[in-house]
């Protein structure tokens, strides 16, 4: 039987942050929860992790262009406001021109320099994570924009976010815009083209509010994981012994776990939040591997009982109903 194993990649959550949550940071605007949100992923400056390390942030080269383009015209409004006595509306008409005919050469690398110490410093911070892709051959990618723009009314800049999020391998957009990527929309969109690779609800449409504690994340990781890799579960934990650091296991599936062979995670929710232990069963000592009715070592068996090793870091939690996955 072909073993359907879990990857590291299949315990990533990994969300598509839009242009105007980075917009909302940068500006100090938090009434749609965008700094609350982008918050809990700063790295602690100790650990030099972030609080969700089982959840990444990634924008693409696009979002980040598109970053700029806001960016300078805010500093610009605030250019005419403070040196040429523009008050905001007036500046704001000024504004939609685009022309910047009040800023020279200078002044233009100014915003450029400013903006782009914004970005150094989300970097820096761990919070968004670019992944280039615009300017790099990527298979479908120009095919699938072309398509949309030729048979949708969907507008390009939407349409290079939500294609972006697909080709970036996003299981969520973070966007205020919720409305623009709607599933009617992708609905709409998927009827109006022969050939479309994103099904509604492959990429979940989030809002930042919906993500704004480390409990509605933990909680959405938790539904997330169960969701994307319950396919793959092999048995579970159905007894845990801590004093003697012991798991019995039961396999489904017509599993059988291999004391020779096989490699195993242990996954398992604490209150949300995710325990995970990789297991080497090799490394396990031969008598260290028992049928667990006959307690007589064997070489493989569909329920087991196996003594972890030492440093196996959730010793004193209730592992029972923990989920067995085989570990590529």
């Amino acid at each position: 039987m072909m073993k359907n194993r879990i990857k590291l990649s299949d315990f990533k959550l990994r969300f598509f942050v839009d242009t105007n949550v980075l917009v909302d940071y940068v500006e100090g605007f938090n009434e749609k929860k965008s700094i609350a949100f982008l918050n809990l992923f700063k790295r602690s400056k100790i650990k030099k992790k972030s609080k969700i390390e089982e959840v990444e942030l990634v924008t693409s080269d696009y979002v980040l262009w598109e970053f700029y383009g806001h960016s300078k015209e805010e500093l610009y409004i605030q250019e005419l406001v403070n040196k040429h006595g523009y008050g905001y509306i007036a500046a704001n008409k000024e504004c939609r021109h685009a022309n910047f005919r009040y800023a020279n050469t200078g002044c233009m690398r100014q915003f450029g320099k400013k903006i782009k110490e914004y970005l150094e410093k989300m970097k820096k911070e761990g919070i968004i994570y670019p992944v280039p892709l615009i300017g790099k051959h990527i298979p479908g990618f120009s095919e699938t924009m072309e398509a949309i723009l030729q048979c949708s009314k969907f507008p390009y800049k939407d349409a290079i976010v939500l294609v972006s999020a697909y080709f970036s391998q996003a299981n969520a957009i973070i966007t205020r815009d919720e409305q623009h990527f709607g599933k009617s929309r992708i609905k709409q969109l998927k009827d109006a083209m022969e050939s479309w690779p994103i099904n509604p609800g492959q990429i979940e449409i989030k809002k930042p509010e919906e993500l704004s504690s480390l409990q509605k994340i933990r909680l959405e990781y938790e539904n997330w994981f169960i969701t994307r890799n319950k396919n793959k579960v092999i048995g579970e934990v159905v007894k845990y012994y801590p004093r003697s650091n012991v798991i019995e296991v039961k396999c489904i599936k017509n599993c059988l776990l291999n004391h020779q062979k096989d490699n195993i995670y242990l996954v398992k929710f604490f209150n949300n939040k995710v325990a995970k232990f990789f297991l080497d069963l090799s490394k396990v000592k031969s008598s260290n591997f028992k049928h667990a009715k006959t307690k007589r070592a064997v070489k493989k068996g569909r329920h087991v009982t196996i003594k972890l090793p030492s440093r196996f870091p959730y010793k004193n939690r209730k592992w029972e109903k923990g989920m067995v996955f085989f570990a590529e």
